[in-house]
C-alpha cells in the first residue's frame, strides 16, 4: 500500500504567497481567494456560471479542505457570501464537514461593501494610496464617493453604474 500522499492532491495548489488556492478539474483551473492571517481563510466563490454540477462542487470543497488540513496541519476558516447562488450548497457543506473546519464566516454584499468602503476610505485618508479599479484612479475619499456605485459589490443580476470611456479618460488625466 502506498502511503505517499504527495500526489493525492496534485491538482490543487496555493497561488503566489498563498493568497489563492487553485483547483484543476478536467483541464480547467478554478481559483478561490485565500489568505493566512491567524490561520488559513478560504473564500468560496460562486461557481454557478460554470458548467460544474453539485457533485463536482462538493468534491472540490471536500478536497480543498483536506488539502489545507494536510498541507498546513490546521483547519481552515471558510467564508462565503449569501447573495451568491451557490451559498445554499456552501451552507450545507460547512455543516456536514464542520469537524474539518475551524470556523465559518458568512457575509452578504451589504456587509462586504461597508467593510470594503471603510478599508479603502482609511487607506485614502493617509494620502499615500491610489486605488485603481475598473480603469478608475481613486486618489481621495471624494473620488471614492463619486465612483462608489460603479465599483461596489452587487447581487447576481444587478448591475453597477456603467464605467464610461469618459470616466476612464478623466481618471487618466487626473
Amino acid at each position: 500500500m502506498n502511503t505517499d500522499k504527495s500526489n493525492e492532491f496534485s491538482h490543487i495548489k496555493f497561488g503566489s504567497r498563498g493568497e489563492e488556492i487553485y483547483y484543476n478539474l478536467n483541464g480547467k483551473e478554478y481559483g478561490f481567494n485565500s489568505n493566512w492571517f491567524g490561520g488559513r481563510d478560504i473564500c468560496l466563490r460562486d461557481l454557478s456560471d460554470t458548467n460544474l454540477n453539485e457533485n463536482q462542487k462538493t468534491k472540490m470543497f471536500v478536497e480543498i479542505i483536506q488539502y489545507v488540513n494536510e498541507k498546513e496541519n490546521e483547519k481552515p476558516t471558510i467564508s462565503f457570501n449569501t447573495d451568491e447562488k451557490d451559498s445554499e450548497l456552501w451552507k450545507k457543506l460547512v455543516v456536514e464537514f464542520s469537524s474539518q473546519i475551524k470556523s465559518v464566516e458568512i457575509t452578504n454584499n451589504e456587509e462586504a461593501n461597508r467593510s470594503w468602503y471603510k478599508s479603502m476610505k482609511a487607506d485614502l485618508e493617509t494620502g499615500l494610496t491610489e486605488i485603481n479599479i475598473s480603469g478608475l484612479k481613486i486618489k481621495t475619499v471624494k473620488d471614492l464617493d463619486k465612483h462608489w456605485n460603479k465599483i461596489k459589490f452587487t447581487k447576481k443580476g444587478e448591475l453597477n453604474e456603467k464605467v464610461t470611456f469618459w470616466d476612464k479618460l478623466k481618471a487618466k488625466l487626473n
